[in-house]
């Protein structure tokens, strides 16, 4: 009885302690831990964090073709023919696009289009092309292909953002690019039973410089030039290329333009008669779509 007695007097006086002590136990127990540290946190002045984003660009270019072309198995005295007396120098849509991706300031990009025209034309000037010989009054049908592929790899070296946040901006940025043009060319002549065609290849070396600016919150302008060579032993070629575009972006990933290209290219391969020479170029509108994402 004595020992039952002490127990529920020790019990008696620690329990209120207990009591007391267990809010202050909670409260402690409580307190918010620190925060961790945020993965996106601001990255520090001067440089620029590496984003990735895709562009696509298909269009359709309503290009003539122009110029004067010889190919193989003519004599080696034979003159050129004109592309117009030929009457391949009609506009039509041609197939196009563009596939860019950028990651910080590099840009690696692929560009291509596919070419071809061809006629039936009673011709009003004589000439050899091949073995096709022609004189005023008979008919000559021709064809033409032109199929070219450009891989190239740019760098921003300048660029100016807007210091406002005004609806009109201002935003300015230059790159130099550096790659390959590939034309894949084919001519096809027949006049009566005889018929005559030559296809070749060249390669160039390229190098060009893109402008572009913002010039409100949707509009936008590009203008892009280059130079390619490849003055390589029989197999020679060289060309000059202008693009100016404007763009409307109405949402911000899907947009529509339309511009100008001017593309002049010179082909010479073989000597004598193998010679093969097109001296001529490309030119129209343009217009298509932009989807970036």
């Amino acid at each position: 009885m004595r020992f039952a007695l002490t127990a529920f007097m020790l019990a008696a006086t620690t329990l209120p302690a207990f009591c007391l002590a267990e809010p202050q136990q909670e409260q402690l127990s409580t307190t918010p831990a620190p925060e961790p540290k945020p993965e996106d946190e601001a990255v520090p002045l001067g440089t620029k964090k590496p984003e990735w984003r895709f562009q696509f660009e298909p269009s359709a270019w309503y290009a003539g073709a122009s110029g004067k072309v010889r190919i193989a198995g003519a004599p080696a005295g034979a003159n050129t023919v004109q592309i117009n007396d030929l009457h391949l120098d009609n506009p039509r849509l041609t197939p196009a696009g563009e596939l860019h991706v950028r990651t910080g300031n590099w840009r690696f990009s692929f560009g291509t289009f596919f070419f071809t025209q061809n006629r039936l034309q009673t011709m009003t000037v004589g000439g050899q092309l091949g073995a096709v010989n022609f004189a005023p009054g008979n008919q000559v049908y021709s064809k033409m292909n032109q199929d070219e592929y450009v891989p190239v790899v740019g760098y921003e070296f300048w660029r100016r953002d807007p210091e406002s946040t005004d609806a009109v901006k201002v935003l300015g940025r230059f790159e130099a690019f550096g790659g390959a043009r590939l034309d894949d060319v084919k001519f096809s002549f027949q006049q009566g039973a005889t018929s005559s065609e030559q296809s070749e290849f060249f390669g160039q070396a390229l190098i060009g410089v893109k402008g572009s600016m913002d010039i409100a919150e949707q509009f936008s302008i590009d203008l892009e030039t280059s130079v390619g060579g490849w003055p390589g032993g029989s197999d020679y070629a060289w060309s000059w290329d202008i693009t100016v575009g404007f763009m409307w972006r109405p949402i911000p990933n899907v947009g529509v333009q339309v511009g100008y290209r001017n593309l002049v290219n010179e082909f010479r391969s073989g000597s004598d008669s193998q010679r093969f020479y097109y001296n001529g170029g490309l030119a129209g509108l343009f217009f298509g779509a932009v989807v970036r994402f």
